[in-house]
């Protein structure tokens, strides 16, 4: 049966079940009348790589085709619900891309290539690129507390250009407790954008 050709390949790899990758090459069949034909099941199994090992397999051989083949593919982090790869390299500029656009595409595809036949919990794939993202998140909170500068000085509301919701994330984190300013996210998909306007008092006192 498949079930015991799983626990035969178990035994010979030193493995559990939930480390295997199995693809059933035939699946059993009984004889006929007890006597003729029938089939024992086949299966191919080999171990399950780490998420992290496929994520940092799939980038270097992306970055090949690229022609970023110099670049450097590192783990940072790892764990079951998260892998944090870096790279870095004279070119790193091209994994960035502008805005950030190329290195949050290859993050996407990597995650998904990655997780692909995974059974357990999605592991999420963090790629940094040299410091882009720390030094991205500085412009972003600069940026916002400016503007919440113009809105105390003015009493006007401003709006943002268009983010990305982790970057608005950012934003509203960095300027959610300061006083007399409120601000949210109106617009749709790729134009959603963080609106600061000033707290208007409606204390006749």
């Amino acid at each position: 049966t498949i079930e015991i050709a799983k626990e035969k390949a178990c035994d010979m790899l030193g493995v559990t079940e939930k480390d295997l990758e199995i693809e059933v090459l035939q699946m059993p069949s009984k004889k006929l009348l007890g006597m003729f034909g029938g089939k024992i099941a086949q299966i191919k199994a080999s171990i399950r790589k780490p998420i992290s090992q496929k994520a940092v397999e799939f980038l270097k051989e992306t970055l090949y085709y690229m022609g970023l083949k110099d670049l450097k593919v590192e783990i940072t982090s790892d764990e079951p619900d998260c892998c944090e790869i870096k790279i870095t390299g004279d070119d790193v500029g091209y994994v960035i891309g502008r805005h950030g656009d190329t290195l949050d595409s290859l993050q996407y595809i990597t995650a998904l290539i990655a997780n692909s036949g995974n059974k357990g919990r999605f592991c999420k794939i963090h790629i940094a690129a040299a410091n882009y993202r720390e030094n991205h998140s500085q412009v972003l909170v600069s940026m916002a507390k400016y503007y919440v500068d113009q809105v105390l000085k003015t009493g006007k509301t401003y709006k943002l250009y268009p983010m990305r919701s982790y970057e608005r994330k950012i934003v509203h984190s960095a300027i959610g407790k300061i006083d007399g300013i409120k601000a949210w996210s109106e617009g749709d998909g790729t134009c959603r954008s963080v609106v600061i306007s000033p707290v208007i008092n409606t204390n006749n006192e």
